[in-house]
């Protein structure tokens, strides 16, 4: 059965860095936890939190702005429409630019 999320349904976890990360499909969201989805929103020059997926693979599609994605120690540009696939076990973090960055992340959890 296909389910809508209304945006006021939606949880958002805020931080004092300047990022918000907005939980868009997950087991509490649409009852499955066959896929996760976060949108990632920086203000402009904030650095994200460093992250680590140890058991799955992701994809991270560029929703609007620019920035950087340290991975790994490399520092790799982003732009608009920008996708960046990331293995298990990479170590990333986003780095917005001057105009900020916002990023759909998508992944099927690991076992």
């Amino acid at each position: 059965m296909p389910t809508i999320l209304q945006p006021e349904k939606m949880q958002t976890e805020a931080s004092e860095e300047g990022w918000t990360k907005t939980i868009l499909a997950d087991l509490h969201t649409i009852g499955t936890s066959a896929i996760v989805a976060h949108r990632w929103s920086f203000e402009p020059l904030a650095h994200g939190p460093q992250k680590k997926h140890n058991n799955t693979d992701q994809l991270l599609y560029i929703i609007s702005g620019s920035g950087a994605a340290q991975v790994n120690g490399d520092r790799l540009p982003l732009e608009k429409e920008t996708v960046l696939w990331l293995e298990q076990g990479d170590v990333y973090q986003f780095i917005a630019g001057e105009h900020g960055l916002e990023v759909l992340q998508g992944y099927a959890p690991g076992g």
